[in-house]
């Protein structure tokens, strides 16, 4: 496995590389010049270019929107998941953080890889869209350094009180099935299923805040919608 100083190597490399033939590849023909789309920038972070092909890799591997963070249809857009994750990761790296954090890469890239049916199967299909195994690496890195400051250091400041419980079993349960005219379960029965949920929707929470600063503190240039 390489280095996550390694992987950023070869992955800024060959982001660039691609970027400076992304938009158009000139073919000389008989009848005169061609013009052959080989990848389209959909998105710059900073100066990070996020690629079609980026948005492919990630669909490869089983990395796309979060479909429990948010009702919002922009949370559920796989630009926008991949624009997020971005942000994230180099919010990381600005502050100092992603040097600090122990990172189980191997354990994230294995998690792709066997989504994207082994790495033979995965290695085939990259090759049709034009991406490398270094690609699989770079990607993995950025969930693998994400994921784990979440969990570090986000996770830790989510604390669910019995008021919490109390409302939301009122508001998710209660409210809804007297509604309907059935009789809801006790609270008793329920309380534990509801805790988890108040951890995640803070949770949640606490990561929109994290993104909201990692907008103003990084800039963002979208050429879609």
């Amino acid at each position: 496995m390489k280095t996550p100083g390694r992987v950023e190597i070869l992955r800024n490399w060959w982001q660039c590389a691609r970027s400076l033939v992304m938009a158009t590849a000139l073919l000389v023909t008989s009848l005169g010049w061609a013009v052959e789309t080989i990848d389209e920038v959909l998105a710059v972070v900073d100066r990070n270019p996020i690629l079609q092909s980026d948005l492919a890799l990630a669909a490869l591997v089983g990395i796309g929107p979060s479909a429990g963070s948010s009702d919002t249809e922009r949370e559920h857009d796989p630009l926008d998941a991949r624009v997020r994750l971005e942000l994230q990761y180099l919010d990381l790296i600005a502050s100092g953080a992603l040097q600090r954090l122990e990172i189980d890469v191997g354990q994230q890239l294995e998690s792709m890889t066997a989504h994207g049916g082994g790495e033979v199967r995965l290695r085939e299909a990259l090759a049709t869209d034009g991406l490398e195994w270094e690609d699989v690496e770079a990607l993995a890195l950025r969930v693998a350094a994400v994921q784990t400051w979440v969990k570090r250091h986000l996770r830790p400041r989510v604390t669910v009180t019995i008021r919490d419980v109390e409302q939301a079993y009122r508001r998710v349960i209660v409210e809804p099935m007297r509604d309907a005219g059935t009789t809801p379960p006790s609270l008793a029965h329920v309380n534990e299923d509801l805790r988890l949920l108040v951890s995640e929707e803070k949770l949640n929470a606490e990561i929109e805040r994290w993104l909201d600063q990692c907008r103003d503190r990084h800039r963002v240039t979208r050429f879609v919608e």
